[in-house]
């Protein structure tokens, strides 16, 4: 069940960005309900990813709000949405080459472990144990201690997906976190999200709409930055304002 006032709720109101005469994100109105697996879609250039970049404070909107559990965060720090709970992945993945998943899982979790003072090989040692949880959960924990540079894209994506759940978030946003994934890859990316606690809120920009269906119980379609549809994958599938402008008024999802 969800719940738009409940923990991890998120909405956005008249929001907007604009790039000088380019206008990214436009008046948009929309509410991510806490506990929802929710996906974004729509052509390049659609503003999805500016979306994320909104939500998650990478950028500052031109105009407009956001609402986080109630509260207006607007203007608040990326650091400190992250702090408050937003997790942010983003299409390329972004480990630490030289040091192995585990080390590069305990160094994303160390700034939300509630540990103060300088490393030291205890507080590894038991933060470690803790984030060895989120392996399993992506399912590469049998490569713990395989240095991270020596990855695979899938790999990687999974790590990077761990690295995001050691931040212990109550929202996750995951900016096309399927593309260049093999077909086994992308069945381990859906266990692993059907594994998350249903108290953590997901968004999830993607292109595949089989994905999107697959995990999503809502999908909002943009177009040049504003709403088109709000619905279950079912209901965007039989829009037709959808098909004329995301899939062409002759195709099918």
């Amino acid at each position: 069940m969800t719940d738009l006032d409940g923990a991890g709720a998120i909405e956005v109101s008249g929001l907007t960005k604009a790039f000088g005469a380019t206008v990214a994100v436009s008046d948009l109105d929309l509410a991510f309900a806490a506990g929802g697996r929710h996906a974004v879609i729509g052509p390049n250039g659609a503003g999805k990813t500016t979306l994320l970049n909104l939500i998650s404070g990478e950028l500052r909107p031109s105009s407009g709000r956001i609402r986080y559990d109630g509260r207006d965060v607007t203007r608040t720090t990326r650091a400190k949405r992250s702090r408050l709970g937003i997790a942010r992945t983003f299409q390329q993945p972004t480990v630490w080459s030289s040091l192995s998943v585990a080390d590069n899982v305990a160094l994303a979790a160390w700034p939300h472990a509630g540990l103060s003072g300088v490393w030291r090989r205890r507080r590894y040692r038991a933060l470690s144990a803790r984030c060895g949880s989120h392996l399993e959960t992506v399912g590469i924990a049998r490569l713990a201690e395989r240095p991270a540079g020596a990855l695979s894209h899938g790999e990687r994506r999974m790590l990077d997906i761990a690295m995001a759940l050691a931040a212990d978030p109550r929202v996750l946003l995951l900016d096309e976190p399927a593309a260049g994934l093999t077909e086994h890859g992308v069945e381990q990316l859906l266990a692993a999200l059907r594994a998350l606690p249903a108290t953590v809120t997901v968004v999830v920009v993607e292109h595949d709409f089989a994905f999107v269906s697959a995990i999503a119980d809502t999908v909002t379609v943009l177009h040049d930055g504003r709403l088109l549809a709000t619905g279950t994958p079912a209901e965007i599938t039989a829009d037709a304002a959808v098909r004329a402008a995301y899939l062409g008024e002759s195709e099918s999802v």
